[in-house]
């Protein structure tokens, strides 16, 4: 009943926040901020680490009220994991049946961005994903050919900048930097500098600080 219930309401976020932690088995997994919808199957795992993890934080600022709403979807047998990661308000997270969505520790997601797992998404430690990224690992149709599913996988310490899309069967390699509208559709070394559509390796060796001071802005 709660499932039902609480993948219609878009306004309470102590009920999501209350959900979450009752799949994690914790009462201080999750903190919940902003307008929230669910879909939880009764059959998914959601992680039980013991870092916080914020969903819905504002981090671009005021936001419209459409693009307010923050959506995670897990189907049925799916394994979704948050580790101690931000969830910018706004972002649509999915993951389909039996897939599974793995974010690490010190990772952000900024606002109004997308992930769509199919079959498996993994996201390393302390990557910054700006706003407006598409990751999605499933054709989605096919083209003369069934749709075809591979897993994405992005390192530790990886820039993704602004309107970037991520597309099957990729590995970003650890303290890479995507410039922003990049589309990537081939993996690369680690400390590459990636760019253009398609993506390619303008420059090998490059490296990055996080600047945004990501701790202050969750409050």
């Amino acid at each position: 009943m709660l499932n039902g219930l609480i993948g219609r309401v878009l306004d309470i976020n102590w009920l999501a926040q209350l959900h979450l932690n009752l799949y994690a088995g914790r009462n201080d997994a999750f903190v919940c901020r902003g307008k929230i919808q669910l879909s939880l199957c009764s059959d998914i795992t959601i992680n039980k680490n013991n870092k916080i993890c914020y969903i819905g934080i504002p981090l671009l600022g005021k936001s419209t009220p459409r693009s307010d709403i923050t959506v995670i979807a897990v189907s049925y047998n799916a394994i979704l994991s948050l580790n101690g990661c931000t969830i910018g308000r706004g972002v649509k997270l999915s993951v389909g049946s039996s897939a599974n969505l793995s974010i690490a520790d010190n990772s952000y997601i900024t606002d109004g961005s997308r992930i769509s797992a199919q079959k498996s998404i993994t996201i390393g430690q302390n990557c910054a994903i700006s706003f407006g990224v598409t990751i999605i690992d499933d054709d989605g149709h096919g083209f003369g050919l069934p749709p075809y599913s591979a897993p994405i996988v992005i390192e530790d310490n990886v820039w993704i900048g602004c309107n970037v899309t991520i597309l099957k069967g990729v590995t970003i390699g650890e303290g890479s930097v995507v410039a922003a509208g990049a589309v990537v559709t081939k993996s690369c070394q680690p400390h590459s500098l990636i760019a253009g559509v398609p993506a390619r390796v303008i420059k090998e060796g490059v490296s990055w600080t996080d600047k945004s001071r990501l701790d202050q802005l969750i409050i």
